[in-house]
């Protein structure tokens, strides 16, 4: 290719090679399975890595909040049934200390992975101390 005095090429030099570098584009598209003229900066970007971060970060607790450990929930399955004989209890003697015990024992057995059995146990435990508190100025 012949340079004009200046450093600048000619017009027809620089449209000859507009047929190369679009030979050259079509090539790059079809090893790298683009179709078009799609674009991959986004996926690139640094925003992008943010994102996808914040995303896997979010499942995976999310999945760690689904699914217990069931050897660890197991190992608090005492602390469930505790709760619930308390509240029974509180049903009979003593409501408001056992069922405020019950309750309290209940909720942290539901919180440790023991659900039904927490859950059981603070209605149980509540029913017997709101129980007392109405019927016992009945009484006197």
């Amino acid at each position: 290719m012949k340079h004009k005095p200046g450093g600048k090429r000619s017009g027809s030099a620089f449209h000859q090679d507009i047929p190369l570098q679009r030979l050259k584009q079509q090539q790059l598209n079809r090893e790298s399975g683009m179709k078009g003229n799609e674009e991959f900066a986004a996926e690139s970007s640094p925003l992008h890595l943010l994102q996808f971060r914040r995303e896997r970060t979010r499942t995976a607790a999310a999945s760690r909040v689904e699914q217990p450990d069931p050897a660890a929930s197991a190992s608090y399955r005492w602390l469930g049934y505790t709760a619930l004989i308390l509240a029974v209890l509180s049903l009979m003697v003593l409501p408001v200390l056992l069922g405020s015990t019950a309750a309290l024992i209940g909720f942290f057995a539901f919180m440790l992975g023991q659900r039904t059995l927490g859950a059981w146990s603070v209605a149980i435990g509540l029913i017997a101390l709101a129980g007392y508190f109405v019927l016992m100025p009945l009484l006197t």
